[in-house]
């Protein structure tokens, strides 16, 4: 696997802070892998199918504009540092696990109740922090978290609504 450039041992590492809301080291970060994401996007993919939901365009755009938008206003905003699209479709689609969990419950479960929806907010929650605390610690910019975090929420909710409709 090492020839392909896949790194199971860094895929292993990124989903466990992820799920355990552990800090990553910044070095983690620098080496950008799409492994881990492809894998959770058709993961996220094949769980909606399951549950007779056909979106596999929709993934696909929202993650590319998604992906180019927040790259453009990361980019923007860093004063001191830049990232590739690259890295930027990488963390992205590394903080989507949660989301994919939540697909993985929608097989079994609907979203139209207040659990369902306590449910949908955490997770949208959960991947907002993951990505904007691994792009805080790579740009550098800890007095802009909130500003990082609003247009990557959005692109996360606009995921699980994928997940609930």
């Amino acid at each position: 696997m090492e020839e392909l450039g896949i790194n199971p041992d860094h895929i292993k590492q990124k989903t466990i802070s992820i799920l355990t809301f552990k800090h990553v080291d910044e070095r983690l970060l620098e080496d950008p892998d799409m492994a881990g994401p492809f894998l959770y996007v058709l993961i996220f993919g094949g769980l909606l199918l399951l549950a007779g939901k056909v979106h596999f365009g929709a993934i696909y755009g929202f993650g590319v504009m998604g992906s180019i938008g927040i790259f453009t206003v990361l980019n923007l905003m860093s004063q001191s540092r830049e990232i590739d699209l690259y890295r930027t479709v990488s963390i992205l689609g590394y903080a989507l696990l949660p989301i994919v969990i939540l697909s993985a419950i929608g097989v079994f479960m609907r979203f139209n109740n207040p659990v369902g929806m306590l449910l949908v907010v955490l997770s949208v929650c959960w991947s907002t922090y993951t990505a904007t605390s691994f792009f805080e610690t790579l740009l550098e910019l800890k007095d802009q978290r909130w500003l990082i975090s609003y247009p990557i929420g959005l692109l996360y909710a606009c995921f699980t609504l994928l997940a609930i409709f």
